[in-house]
């Protein structure tokens, strides 16, 4: 009925948790576990024969992808995906108990094509408080039902229609394979087409925010690579462009200024403007066509 995704690289301890998660699934229906190992060497399939042996009901299948890049990973688990519907989860997430069936419940109740879930953000021992109180790392929430666009689509928590996946061959485009935006860039293609989304509250997962990540230059290359690969996909005409551009200069001028203005009060006031500031760069590098590689 359902085909679980995940792809991974290199995470042994966070891929047991998620498959000991998904072993304990009060979902009624059956459901198999595709397992993607992005890296050549395969080290994940040690974890997946132990998860198979410890949980003998678990119907998980495992494969490599050596190509690097997540836009291959997750290609390949769609082609081997058996389900009507495809679940998502990244393999530094944790699944409630009532995950894919809260996730089922309202994709039939809502006919929706596609269904997502909260990511909520857990901060290890050791964390510092600014990355908590600038909720960088939280996600917006909806009440259940409400119907979202692909803006707020990702797939570290969906259940999506497997048909949706073969409308193009292959359905990630490639070129996303090492800059990321892959997913939104597959349910902007598919929204275009009719597709519809919704939102279930319920269906909530985990995701560890480990303390490299806690960096005020890690939250912000993550946030100049997301805008400028946004708004590199937003072809306009010379005149938008323009606009774009002095709008984006704009934005970095004011918010980076506010944000040095913020700091003495609390660095979490800070990095929400100095965020701001950065999704204004990316418009004007967006310009000069670069990529950024985040895998």
């Amino acid at each position: 009925m359902v085909s679980v995704c995940l792809c991974t690289y290199r995470r042994p301890d966070l891929l047991i948790a998620l498959l000991n998660s998904l072993a304990r699934q009060s979902f009624s229906k059956s459901f198999e576990i595709i397992v993607v190992d992005n890296d050549p060497a395969g080290f994940a399939a040690e974890v997946v024969e132990k998860a198979q042996g410890h949980y003998g009901g678990l119907n998980i299948r495992f494969a490599i992808e050596p190509r690097k890049g997540i836009s291959f990973a997750r290609n390949t688990a769609v082609s081997l995906a058996c389900g009507d519907f495809i679940a998502w989860i990244d393999d530094d997430e944790t699944a409630t108990e009532n995950w894919l069936a809260s996730l089922y419940a309202t994709c039939a109740e809502s006919d929706a094509d596609g269904v997502f879930g909260p990511v909520i953000p857990v901060f290890p021992e050791g964390s510092r408080a600014w990355p908590r109180r600038s909720g960088v790392f939280e996600r917006a929430r909806y009440p259940t039902g409400t119907q979202i666009d692909a803006r707020e689509a990702r797939t570290g928590n969906a259940l999506v229609k497997a048909e949706w996946f073969r409308t193009d061959v292959p359905p990630f485009d490639i070129r996303f394979a090492n800059t990321g935006g892959e997913d939104y860039n597959f349910f902007a293609r598919i929204e275009a087409r009719g597709a519809r989304f919704a939102w279930c509250d319920e269906a909530e997962v985990f995701e560890l925010v480990p303390l490299e990540r806690q960096r005020v230059s890690w939250v912000l290359e993550r946030r100049l690579r997301g805008a400028t690969n946004y708004w590199s996909e937003h072809p306009a005409t010379r005149l938008q462009l323009t606009i774009r551009a002095m709008v984006g200069g704009g934005m970095f001028a004011v918010f980076g200024v506010a944000g040095v203005i913020m700091a003495p009060f609390g660095l979490h006031y800070a990095i929400k403007l100095w965020r701001r500031a950065i999704g204004g760069l990316g418009r004007i590098v967006a310009l000069s066509g670069v990529r950024w590689n985040g895998y």
